[in-house]
């Protein structure tokens, strides 16, 4: 049970969700090209595409609907309010060629339905031999990314009932890209889940990503790869969670993504997963599409690995520590069921 009466009809929240999606949507789509197979190469700033989280990853990114930890800044900050009181997440992802990337994100619960975050990213290209146009020497150079972001989510109690929890969240990022000129920028992220408690559990969720103006690395100004996502999540059973993400980016065609995870828990405090995931649009690409993972929690602690391979560019993997204090249980089995935190000797005022 919730802990609020709430002050408007809980059928508010479906209409929040499709009111966000169509209200961005035109004005992100006034160029014919984008959102469409013509509008590859059209963007910038790729690397904000990079999952963060071997969880994640294992899944094939289906995630937005999802996304109860700290990676949740990166995922839909909205998801944020399922933390317990903190949760960490750090990652290293060994990428194509000799390309890696690290993520670290910390979240600490504010209030019994109110969660911020921080979380950065930085991606490590590598050595880059720098010629000039005659093909002379000049040395060497080393492109780096960075995107740090601040977060915050909310519980909404006027949407919520005893049997739908929702929640919004939004987030500030600063990013900087450094090619052999440097070039920054500024954007947000806004999602919206809801959390339906029935005899099947699931979860709907909305995002938009990228929000903002583009990178100049000399005159031209290019575009950040906004994205929106509509994302789903059921649990049909105990301990079984499927997951699907429509995802309608501007720099190419809409895609969907799938992923499912089963869990094995011996004891309260323990729990062993195995995960798999599709990305159709890397299928049809011919770079693979499937991804698997694994992950291990005990007590306060998560480890995740994942396997994603990417066709004729190669195998990359993903590992991640995840620590939640106190221990989180999936969310739809707390007793309670609810996405509001009530921890004994723990007071949010």
């Amino acid at each position: 049970m919730n802990v609020f009466t709430p002050k408007k009809p809980c059928l508010a929240a479906p209409a929040a969700l499709l009111a966000l999606a169509f209200a961005l949507t035109p004005a992100a789509a006034s160029d014919p090209r984008y959102f469409s197979s013509n509008a590859a190469g059209t963007t910038t700033a790729d690397f904000l595409n990079l999952p963060v989280g071997a969880r994640a990853a294992g899944m094939a990114g289906a995630y937005s609907a999802i996304s109860e930890d700290a990676s949740g800044v990166y995922w839909n900050p909205a998801g944020l309010v399922q933390i317990p009181r903190l949760s960490a997440v750090f990652m290293r992802a060994q990428y194509v060629d000799d390309i890696s990337y690290q993520y670290a994100a910390y979240a600490q619960r504010l209030s019994y339905d109110s969660v911020v975050a921080v979380s950065a990213l930085m991606t490590d290209i590598g050595a880059i031999q720098h010629t000039d146009i005659n093909n002379t020497t000049l040395g060497s150079f080393t492109p780096q990314d960075q995107v740090f972001t601040l977060a915050y989510s909310k519980a909404i109690l006027e949407f919520s009932d005893k049997d739908i929890d929702v929640a919004i969240g939004v987030s500030g990022k600063y990013i900087k890209s450094k090619i052999l000129n440097s070039a920054e920028s500024y954007a947000g992220d806004i999602g919206i889940m809801t959390y339906n408690f029935g005899n099947i559990p699931y979860r709907l969720a909305v995002t938009a990503s990228n929000l903002g103006g583009g990178l100049t690395y000399d005159k031209e100004s290019n575009p950040l790869p906004l994205t929106f996502k509509l994302g789903a999540a059921a649990s049909p059973f105990r301990n079984m969670l499927l997951a699907m993400d429509m995802v309608l980016p501007k720099h190419n065609t809409p895609n969907f993504l799938f992923g499912g995870e089963l869990a094995l828990t011996p004891n309260e405090l323990t729990r062993l997963c195995v995960r798999a995931g599709l990305n159709l649009q890397q299928l049809k690409d011919g770079i693979n599409g499937f991804s698997a993972g694994l992950g291990a929690t005990l007590q306060f602690f998560t480890l995740d690995y994942a396997f994603v391979p990417m066709g004729e560019l190669g195998m990359t993997h993903r590992i991640s520590l995840t620590f939640d204090f106190p221990f989180r249980s999936p969310i739809f089995q707390r007793r309670d069921r609810s996405i509001f935190t009530k921890m004994k000797g723990i007071s949010f005022k």
